[in-house]
C-alpha cells in the first residue's frame, strides 16, 4: 500500500489559484486552495516532485502531528507520541539539528511562543540545525509540521548579482503564468532589473524544472530514496525542450543589464534571452505581437527623494504612450503596488479596448484598464490580468 502524507504547499497570499492549477497539473489530487497555499494528500515521490517542479510555491511542509493541548504537559505528551526517528535525520548524524518556530494565538492556553519552542526542544533533544519544525497553536489545537524544502523555493540556485529591489523568482513566474503568455509569441520586459521575469519565462518555455540545481531538506530524511529521486531528475531533464520564442529583457541601467546577462548564463538560458541596455522611450518590440510582462519601478520600491514620484509619473506616461504607439495587438501584464501611477500608463495604452478573457479567480477592471496588480506587504490582489492593445 502506498504511503500518503498530508502536506501544505505555501504561497504568497493571492497566488493560491495559480498554485492550485500548478499542483493539479503535477498530478496531485485531491488538492484544495486555502488562504496562504494549497492543502493536499500526497505520496513521498509527489512531495519530491512538488519541490523540484513548482514555480509558484514558497515552500512545502508536511503535517507530522495534530492534537489538542491546554498546557505544557499535554503539549509534551502529544509530542512524545510522535515517532521522530521516522521523520527526522539520524540523531547522531551530521544533519540532526532542528530549528523550531512556534506561533500561538491569544485564544489558546499556550500563548507564549518562546515557551512552546523551549518545550518542543526539550522533547526532541537535538541541537539547533538546518531542519525546521513548525509548531502552530490555534484555539488549543497544536499542528506540528516539518519543512521539506529548506531554503525557500524561489531560491532556484541561479541568482547572482541583483538590482535595487530584486523580484522573487516565484513571483516572477506567477506573473508570467497569470499573463496568459502562450509560450509561442515574443515576451518583452522593458524594466528587467536583474532579469528575473525574462529568465523565469525562458525556464517555463523550455520546461526546465526550477529546482533542478539546488538541494532540499527532505533529502536528509529517512524516507528519502536516492533511486526514486534520480528517476525524477531524469524525467525532468527529459522534459526540457530547446525551442523558445523570442524573449527580450531591457533596462536603462548598465548594472542591471550586466546582472541580467550573468543570471541568464547561470540559469542556462543565455541563448534564449536577449538583454539590451535602453530606455523605455527607445523600446522596440518584435514585429510579431506578443506579451509585455514587467515589474516597473514604483514608489517605495525604487522611487527617489524629492521629485521621485513626479519622475515615476513621467516615466509611466511615456511608457503608456510608447505602448499605444508601438504595441498594437500586444498583451500587457504589470505588477504594481496599490496607489501608484502604473495603472495610468496601462490605461493610456489600452484606452481603445481590452481583451475579454480573464484568468480564473481574477477580477476584470470594467473600465478597460490594462493589467494592474496590487501588492500590499505580502498579499497580492489581482485586477484585470490580460489586455490586448488595439489600434
Amino acid at each position: 500500500m502506498t504511503i500518503r502524507i498530508d502536506a501544505f504547499v505555501v504561497a504568497v497570499p493571492g497566488l493560491e489559484p495559480l498554485l492550485l492549477d500548478e499542483v493539479q497539473r503535477l498530478g496531485v489530487r485531491p488538492a484544495r486552495a486555502v488562504r496562504g497555499g494549497v492543502e493536499c494528500n500526497i505520496t513521498w515521490p509527489q512531495l519530491w516532485a512538488l519541490n523540484l517542479r513548482s514555480r509558484v510555491a514558497t515552500r512545502v511542509v508536511v503535517r507530522v502531528a495534530r492534537f489538542h493541548s491546554d498546557g505544557f504537559h499535554s503539549l509534551q505528551v502529544g509530542l512524545r507520541a510522535v515517532d521522530w526517528a521516522a521523520w527526522l535525520p539520524a540523531a547522531d548524524g551530521p544533519h540532526a539539528g532542528v530549528a523550531i518556530a512556534a506561533t500561538c494565538d491569544k485564544e489558546s492556553k499556550l500563548y507564549h511562543s518562546g515557551a512552546v519552542e523551549e518545550r518542543v526542544a526539550e522533547v526532541l533533544g537535538r541541537p539547533l540545525g538546518e531542519q525546521t519544525l513548525q509548531v502552530r497553536v490555534q484555539r488549543d489545537v497544536v499542528t506540528v509540521s516539518l519543512d521539506a524544502s529548506g531554503a525557500p523555493l524561489h531560491h532556484r540556485g541561479w541568482r547572482g548579482p541583483a538590482g535595487k529591489a530584486p523580484m522573487r523568482e516565484s513571483l516572477a513566474a506567477a506573473l508570467v503564468l497569470a499573463s496568459g503568455w502562450n509560450m509561442k509569441s515574443p515576451l518583452v520586459d522593458p524594466f528587467c532589473g536583474s532579469g528575473t521575469i525574462a529568465i523565469e519565462a525562458a525556464l517555463i518555455a523550455r520546461r526546465m524544472a526550477p529546482g533542478r540545481n539546488r538541494s532540499f531538506a527532505f533529502q536528509h530524511w529517512p524516507t528519502f530514496e536516492s533511486a526514486g529521486w534520480d528517476r525524477l531528475l531524469r524525467g525532468a531533464d527529459g522534459d526540457v525542450v530547446e525551442k523558445c520564442p523570442p524573449i527580450v529583457a531591457s533596462d536603462r541601467d548598465a548594472g542591471a543589464v550586466a546582472a541580467s546577462l550573468h543570471n541568464a548564463e547561470s540559469a542556462g538560458v543565455s541563448a534564449n534571452v536577449e538583454v539590451l541596455q535602453r530606455t523605455v522611450s527607445d523600446l522596440e518590440l518584435p514585429p510579431r505581437a506578443g506579451w509585455v510582462v514587467s515589474n516597473p519601478p514604483y514608489g517605495h520600491r525604487v522611487g527617489g527623494q524629492g521629485g521621485g514620484d513626479r519622475d515615476l509619473r513621467n516615466l509611466y506616461d511615456r511608457f503608456g504612450a510608447v505602448l499605444r504607439e508601438r504595441g498594437v495587438g500586444w498583451h500587457v501584464a504589470l505588477l504594481a503596488a496599490h496607489d501608484t501611477p502604473v495603472a495610468h500608463a496601462a490605461s493610456a495604452a489600452a484606452h481603445v479596448g481590452h481583451h475579454q478573457r480573464w484568468h480564473r479567480g481574477c477580477r476584470a477592471d470594467r473600465r478597460g484598464r490594462a493589467a494592474r496588480r496590487g501588492a500590499r506587504r505580502d498579499h497580492l490582489t489581482w485586477r484585470g490580468t490580460r489586455h490586448e492593445l488595439r489600434g
